[in-house]
């Protein structure tokens, strides 16, 4: 690497982690852009989390993180609702405590959709939508958040994945989640997760630092590398994740390398 990054933007499963377990040279990495003067940053599009639920999860794999230094879609999806509706405004939303913390962080009334506040006459006064991923959802839950996305015209996704991968397969994301909703609803998602270049360019104002000082790396082409492309920021494949050989030749990473065990070892010495 000849370049000089001031900010690292790391996905975090298949990245640094895979189901769990670090992936190997992990926590040397990060400890090498630290002595490198490079921020990093954990850049994830998993809503479910809070940053201090991130940072206990990357403290189990050994590697030091702290709360300011997580960045997740929940916090862009409650930033983009700060630049649409008033703060106190009712937003109902489905999701996990990283979701409903990054909305009260920015002083919204965050109220679970739930079957049983279908009829609630709050309902008429919510001026927002949310949408993030969450695994105890329901069919009523999500009536909910139609009924409330029909009435404004739109609703926020947190990020569009379509599919989780798992060992055997894969498990329904939260793009299927959204997907029911826009069809239900007749609305169009405002998307704020990977690869929306919108989630980047929020990252980048948060931290002060300009696109050309900025590096993203992560294992997925569709979403981290093709975040990449879209907010023309540097970005850097590792191939210890979902991407295979054979997907999409038409997204282009700056950079291929085996695992982030492999990056920055220039400037650390």
């Amino acid at each position: 690497m000849n370049k000089r990054f001031q900010l690292a933007l790391i996905d975090l499963d298949g990245t640094l982690w895979r189901g769990g377990t670090v992936i190997p040279g992990a926590p040397e990495f990060v400890l090498r852009l630290r002595d490198s003067g490079i921020r990093p940053v954990f850049f994830t599009n998993n809503s479910t989390r809070t940053p201090e639920e991130v940072v206990y999860a990357l403290e189990n794999c050994k590697i030091r993180a702290e709360a300011e230094e997580v960045c997740t879609s929940a916090q862009a999806a409650a930033h983009v609702l700060h630049s649409k509706i008033k703060a106190g405004s009712i937003v109902t939303y489905v999701g996990g405590s990283g979701l409903q913390t990054a909305l009260e962080a920015e002083r919204f009334d965050a109220r679970r959709a739930k079957e049983s506040e279908l009829h609630s006459t709050w309902l008429g006064d919510a001026q927002g939508a949310v949408v993030g991923m969450d695994v105890t959802v329901s069919y009523m839950d999500l009536a909910v958040v139609c009924r409330v996305a029909h009435r404004l015209g739109w609703f926020v996704l947190t990020n569009p994945d379509v599919r989780l991968p798992v060992e055997d397969g894969f498990l329904p994301g939260n793009g299927s989640l959204g997907a029911l909703v826009a069809t239900a609803s007749g609305t169009k998602p405002i998307v704020t997760g990977k690869p929306d270049a919108t989630f980047v360019d929020f990252a980048l104002e948060r931290y002060g630092v300009a696109r050309e000082d900025a590096v993203i790396i992560g294992d997925n082409l569709y979403t981290d590398i093709l975040a990449g492309n879209h907010a023309d920021v540097y970005s850097i494949l590792v191939k210890t994740g979902v991407t295979l050989p054979g997907d999409d030749d038409h997204i282009h990473p700056n950079e291929i390398v085996e695992s982030v065990d492999n990056i920055f070892r220039q400037e650390s010495r």
